[in-house]
């Protein structure tokens, strides 16, 4: 791949106005370099479940679900070290402590049977998760990238994530996933009042305040509280 096809992608990404063509787009530019797949997403943390999270799938038929069904994203070593590090990497460079278990030897194995054999990934802050990925994916057995051609990656995948939040903010610019009480709760959570405090506050009842916690919690598909404050934080939706 010449720099020029780079540049050319990412003007591309500024007319792109929907998920399909940007995704066709980057797969067909990334294949120059041995890549037939891809999936950007965020990366799942705290007992998230990885569906509602994936941004672009442009994997093979079938993997997807299976991956889903199986709960591969907990056991999967690409996928927890994604979530560790900001320094893209190729998956045969996943430490041992994470590629080397059984479980996530069997999610490798398994990929094979979709022709999936090598990858290179490239983990990203995002507003919306607590950190994405975007993973693209080889036939190849050995996944070989000059430090050129991983440059070129990145710089591909850092313009698909900012066109991708594009799309989210102007979605976002109408009704929003948290209603302005589930704000206030949130803000009083973040200044480290209990749900007592927060209602003798906000004038309401302690199972009021606690539900719309929960209700904000459901909403950004985290366990506790705490991860809906960072979570509404990153996404700039409260400011404590």
């Amino acid at each position: 791949m010449i720099d020029s096809d780079v540049f050319d992608f990412v003007e591309r990404c500024r007319k792109h106005t929907a998920t399909a063509p940007l995704l066709s787009d980057l797969l067909g530019t990334v294949t120059k370099l041995g890549f037939e797949h891809l999936i950007l997403s965020g990366v799942p943390l705290g007992g998230q479940k990885l569906a509602p999270m994936v941004e672009l799938n442009g994997g093979p038929a079938g993997w997807f679900e299976r991956y889903v069904e199986a709960e591969h994203a907990a056991v999967d070593g690409v996928c927890i070290y994604s979530a560790k590090t900001l320094k893209p990497f190729l998956w045969s460079d996943v430490p041992a402590k994470w590629s080397g278990t059984e479980a996530s030897r069997r999610v490798a194995g398994e990929a094979t049977e979709f022709g999936i054999w090598s990858g290179f990934a490239v983990p990203m802050l995002s507003v919306h998760h607590w950190q994405s990925v975007l993973s693209f994916a080889s036939s190849q057995k050995t996944c070989k990238l000059s430090a050129r051609e991983q440059v070129q990656l990145v710089t591909m995948a850092v313009y698909a994530g900012m066109t991708i939040q594009s799309f989210s903010n102007d979605a976002e610019d109408g009704e929003g996933p948290l209603t302005e009480r589930e704000k206030e709760v949130l803000l009083w959570a973040a200044a480290g009042k209990t749900s007592s405090e927060t209602s003798q506050i906000l004038g309401l009842t302690e199972r009021t305040v606690k539900w719309h916690a929960t209700r904000a919690r459901e909403a950004f598909g985290v366990a506790t509280t705490t991860q809906a404050v960072v979570e509404a934080v990153r996404r700039r939706l409260i400011h404590p």
